[in-house]
C-alpha cells in the first residue's frame, strides 16, 4: 500500500485527506513511478477550492520527479530505474502512480529529481511566455506583474538575461528583496503604479506579464505601449476586468489560455532543454525549496495562502 492525499470535496486545505491506495501494473503505454520529489504549485489550490472544476474524489498535484519501478506494454523509451520528470500532468500527490509514458522527460544526470520537481513545471511556464505565447526580444521593455512570485520570479530572471528591461512589482513586504532581480522594482499596491511605470517607460511597455489579475490590470492597461502585449498567465488576486474593446482599438494583444499548447512535440524538447540549461547557467538564481513530508500537504496549502514562505515547495514521500 501507498500514501496518495485526496480530497473528497471542494475547500481549504483541511479537505486534503492522507489515505493508502494500492498502485497496481502500468497498463499499455504507462509506467509506474515512485516520487522523490512532488512539486507544490498555486494551481494545487486552485483545484482544491474548485475555482477550476476536477471530478471528485481527486489527487491534487501537475507534477513530480522520480524512478521508474515498471513499464507496461508499448513503453519502449524508458526502462525500470529511469530518472524522470513531469509537468500538468493531475494525480501527482501520491508516493507511487501510474502515469502515460509520453509525459515523462528524462533527467540529465546531473539534474536531481529534487531541482526537477521545483523547477521544471515553472521554468517551462516561464519558456512559454517568452516565447511562445510573445517571442521575447533583446531591448523590449516588459513588466510582471507578481515579479515575486515562483514562476514570476524565474521570468524575470530569464527574461533580464536575454536582454530585456524588466520591470518587476511585488508586495511592499518582497520589494526590497526583488531589486536585485530586476532593472526596476516597484509596489504593486500603489495607487500611482501605471504613473511609476510610464515615468520609466513613457512610451509604455512592449510586454505586461500578468500573474496577479483583478489587482493589477488596470495598471497593466494603462502601462501597455499601443500595439503592446499582455499575456495573461496567472490570476491571483481574480479574474480580472480586461475590457478587450478598448485595447483593440489601441492595438493590444491579450493571450493567455492553457500553457501546454506551446509545449508539445519537438516545442517540449526544446523548451525543456533550455530550462535545464538555465538551470545549470544559473539563470534561475538561488531557488529557495521547503520541504513538507507527504503527509502534511495541507500545511503546505495552509503556508501558501498565509504567503508564509517564499521560493519552491515539494513534497517528500
Amino acid at each position: 500500500m501507498s500514501t496518495v492525499i485526496r480530497f473528497h470535496a471542494h475547500g481549504g486545505p483541511e479537505v486534503l485527506r492522507v489515505e493508502r491506495q494500492s498502485v497496481g501494473e502500468p497498463g499499455p503505454g504507462q509506467v509506474r513511478l515512485r516520487h522523490d520529489a512532488i512539486g507544490v504549485n498555486f494551481i494545487d489550490t486552485i483545484f482544491r477550492q474548485g475555482i477550476y472544476p476536477v471530478a471528485l474524489p481527486s489527487v491534487p498535484g501537475v507534477e513530480g520527479a522520480g524512478v521508474v519501478e515498471a513499464v507496461g506494454p508499448g513503453v519502449e523509451k524508458f526502462a525500470a530505474g529511469d530518472r524522470v520528470a513531469y509537468f500538468l500532468s493531475p494525480g501527482s500527490y501520491a508516493a507511487h502512480r501510474l502515469i502515460e509514458a509520453e509525459a515523462l522527460v528524462r533527467l540529465p544526470e546531473d539534474v536531481s529529481t529534487e531541482q526537477a520537481a521545483t523547477v521544471l513545471t515553472k521554468g517551462l511556464t516561464a519558456w512559454a511566455a517568452l516565447n511562445g505565447f510573445h517571442r521575447l526580444q533583446a531591448g523590449e521593455t516588459i513588466l510582471v506583474q507578481g515579479a515575486s512570485s515562483s514562476v514570476g520570479l524565474l521570468l524575470a530572471r530569464w527574461a533580464k538575461a536575454r536582454g530585456a528591461t524588466v520591470i518587476g512589482t511585488a508586495g511592499s513586504n518582497k520589494r526590497d528583496a526583488l531589486r536585485a532581480d530586476v532593472d526596476h522594482a516597484l509596489v504593486s499596491s500603489d495607487k500611482d503604479l501605471s504613473a511609476q511605470i510610464l515615468r520609466i517607460a513613457p512610451q509604455g511597455v512592449d510586454v505586461v506579464y500578468e500573474f496577479v489579475g483583478k489587482a493589477t490590470f488596470a495598471a497593466s492597461k494603462e502601462s501597455v505601449r499601443d500595439g503592446g502585449t499582455i499575456v495573461n498567465i496567472g490570476a491571483a488576486s481574480g479574474a480580472p476586468d480586461i475590457d478587450a474593446p478598448s485595447l483593440a482599438a489601441r492595438g493590444v494583444k491579450v493571450l493567455g489560455g492553457p500553457m501546454a499548447q506551446h509545449l508539445k512535440g519537438d516545442a517540449l524538447v526544446e523548451a525543456t532543454t533550455a530550462v535545464f540549461q538555465a538551470l545549470r547557467a544559473g539563470t534561475f538564481g538561488q531557488i529557495d525549496i521547503t520541504r513538507y513530508p507527504l503527509s502534511e500537504a495541507a500545511r503546505a496549502h495552509e503556508d501558501i495562502a498565509a504567503r508564509r514562505r517564499s521560493g519552491s515547495a515539494v513534497l517528500v514521500p
